[in-house]
């Protein structure tokens, strides 16, 4: 028994060995863009009695594998099926070799097609998963799936990636574009197993995140405004929009992920506060939201020089983050290196630099700053050249001169292009004063002024006048030089002299040159002066004597007045003059009449002498001794030649009336009587 069962072993072995023919080694399955399927395979290693390869074909794993083809082409080691849609669902094939005896190899390995489920999940975001063409891999199979796209305008295949898994999540980075995908997986035999192609439409609708402005602030340099803010995280960020305003208009476009500021050279922030917003966009052009707006902080502010001092106020800073913690006021002088003045809280719009210095220059802007003190804006810078309100170069009394007895009159010389409110005149009785103000003289733009003053007494004092202007603010500035007028006083002296005296004239810049007397006869002054006097510096006062014994035959009232003129200085280059006031002086009428006169001897005539008598009012009248009046006149140079109605009287005594004015206007009579001797 032993030996039959060896032989029947043998003998089936034998048969086996020549009538079988080896299964092929399928390698790869490829999806063709019609639908269409390729497989590819390895020939069998024994080759011997092969007939043709018989190629099966099922929807499903577990489902009836049908004969869809054969063969007969050992060298044929590929083969595609026409008569399915690979793109649509995935096929599963297996192969047999079969020899001339009709007899079949074993299956192949069943493999399945790939097919690819791409899924548009939101977006720009593509979901791809796919099944593998068998499990284990086959030999030679690669672990890696590669993953391929095209957009509609491409022709070629671009590959993604590579995964080791049967999913796989990609971002597509596309604005608008329909995009399909593949997958491959190579064999060392030197085949690929090709995935069904899917498409999607695929939009990019997701916006960059949300930037905010870190500040906007003002280059105190050159005045402009600079919008600062925290690049975006979003990596698709191709630039930046600035806009400004309610609604927001575009003003700018700023290109660069990284950009982080912008200058904006349209809007002045020293004449108007701006509202500015920004949002991010990507290669799309998807917008991120606005930012939440953020101004700059205008500074107004006055200068007052009255009071010496600039109020400056300014408007809220909005949506700092961290909050807003105050306002810094930032000063410099003189171009020196800025200071903080003043640290306000985040309510405070307003503060005030007091205590101004003449003839400096203030430049001074606010800051606001946050909480951490790491955020800051600023504002336009402010200068102020700080002066006083200017007094004149020039205030000079040129002159103080009397015109009446309750006038005098000064001259003011001073520069017309310095503003001022006005200038004050000022009067006093003594030059150390006190001194008070009579009166304003309102400023006109003009070198010269004059002002009359109605309430003196020229004839018993001396009056000082100074000028003193008040600035465009009010407040009393530059104080003149002080002039004097000039009292004259003067009496009658007995030897037929009129005595004078003065006080001197000040003050002039270049002194006095010398003083002219000027005399009038019965009113009438005569325009030349009757003496000069020099200027003697050392004089307080002056004193002349006038003899008028030439003058007997007037009526005896004397007018004087003294003018002083200045003497030529090169500070004005003109000179001035000026009038004392004005003094009678009358000389008392004298008559000396003779007791008797020989009218043919040597006195012929009777006529008394008469001295400073004023002929208005005069009468002489001859009596004889009846009571007759035998002669009369009124001219104080007519005399009487002893006759009557042409002939000599008689000689003897005759009688005398004569009547005169004194220079009060008293009528005086004098009454006597003269002998008429032959």
């Amino acid at each position: 028994m032993l030996r039959i069962s060896v032989f029947i072993s043998v003998y089936i072995l034998v048969i086996f060995k020549i009538y079988a023919v080896s299964q092929p080694l399928v390698k790869c399955i490829s999806v063709n863009n019609d639908g269409s399927i390729t497989l590819t395979w390895q020939k069998p290693s024994d080759i011997t009695n092969f007939q043709q390869y018989n190629i099966y074909r099922s929807n499903s794993i577990s489902g009836n594998f049908t004969l869809i083809d054969s063969i007969s082409n050992i060298n044929l080691t590929t083969y595609t099926d026409f008569n399915v849609n690979g793109n649509s669902q995935s096929y599963y094939y297996f192969l047999k070799s079969k020899s001339i005896n009709g007899q079949l190899s074993t299956s192949s390995d069943t493999i399945r097609s790939i097919f690819l489920t791409l899924t548009n999940i939101g977006g720009n975001i593509a979901s791809l998963s796919w099944n593998p063409t068998h499990f284990p891999p086959i030999s030679g199979s690669s672990l890696y799936y590669k993953i391929y796209s095209k957009k509609v305008s491409q022709t070629t295949w671009i590959l993604r990636d590579s995964t080791q898994n049967l999913q796989y999540t990609d971002t597509v980075k596309v604005c608008s574009d329909t995009v399909s995908y593949k997958v491959e997986n190579n064999n060392s035999y030197g085949c690929y197993s090709v995935s069904s192609s899917d498409k999607k439409l695929f939009e990019d609708v997701i916006s960059p995140s949300t930037v905010n402005i870190d500040s906007v602030s003002v280059n105190i340099s050159n005045g402009r405004t600079i919008i600062g803010w925290i690049p975006s995280t979003t990596n698709d960020t191709w630039g930046y929009i600035i806009c400004q305003g309610s609604p927001c208009v575009t003003i700018d476009t700023i290109w660069g992920k990284n950009s982080s500021f912008y200058i904006d050279t349209i809007n002045n922030p020293c004449n108007s506060s701006t509202s500015y917003r920004i949002t991010a966009f990507d290669s799309c052009f998807n917008k991120s939201p606005l930012s939440v707006p953020h101004n700059n902080i205008l500074l107004t502010s006055q200068l007052n020089v009255c009071e010496g001092k600039i109020t400056m106020s300014w408007n809220k800073y909005n949506n700092m983050l961290p909050a807003l913690q105050g306002y810094r006021i930032f000063l410099s002088i003189n171009g020196g290196n800025y200071t903080t003045i003043a640290d306000l809280n985040a309510s405070t719009y307003n503060y005030t630099i007091s205590n101004l210095i003449d003839s400096n220059n203030y430049c001074f802007y606010v800051q606001a700053y946050s909480q951490n003190n790491k955020i800051t804006s600023s504002s336009c810078k402010k200068c102020y050249f700080f002066t006083k309100p200017p007094n004149p170069s020039v205030l000079y009394l040129s002159s103080a001169s009397v015109i009446s007895d309750n006038q005098n009159i000064i001259k003011i010389y001073t520069d017309p292009t310095i503003k001022v409110n006005g200038f004050q005149v000022q009067r006093a009785d003594l030059l150390t004063g006190p001194f008070s103000n009579l009166a304003t003289i309102p400023y006109a733009s003009l070198t010269n002024y004059s002002y009359t003053d109605n309430s003196v007494d020229a004839s018993k004092k001396v009056y000082y006048y100074r000028i003193q202007c008040s600035d465009s603010c009010g407040n009393l500035g530059k104080i003149s030089n002080t002039a004097r007028t000039i009292l004259l006083n003067g009496n009658a002296l007995d030897s037929y002299t009129n005595s004078l005296n003065w006080t001197t004239y000040g003050d002039w810049v270049g002194g006095v040159d010398i003083y002219e007397i000027y005399r009038s006869i019965n009113g009438v002054y005569s325009s030349v002066p009757i003496a000069t006097i020099p200027n003697n510096p050392s004089l307080s006062s002056y004193q002349y004597n006038d003899d008028i014994k030439s003058l007997t035959n007037t009526s005896g009232k004397f007018g004087y007045y003294i003018k002083a003129i200045e003497k030529p200085n090169a500070t004005y280059y003109f000179t001035e003059e000026s009038f004392s006031n004005k003094i009678e002086i009358n000389q008392n009428p004298e008559i000396f009449v003779p007791n008797a006169f020989v009218p043919n001897g040597l006195n012929t005539e009777f006529k008394p002498v008469a001295a400073f008598v004023n002929p208005e009012g005069y009468l002489l009248q001859i009596y004889n001794r009846y009571g007759q009046l035998i002669f009369e006149t009124k001219q104080p140079d007519v005399g009487w030649d002893g006759k009557y109605q042409g002939e000599y009287v008689k000689q003897g005594v005759y009688f005398y009336l004569i009547r005169y004015k004194k220079p009060e206007q008293e009528t005086k009579q004098l009454y006597g009587s003269v002998t008429v001797i032959f």
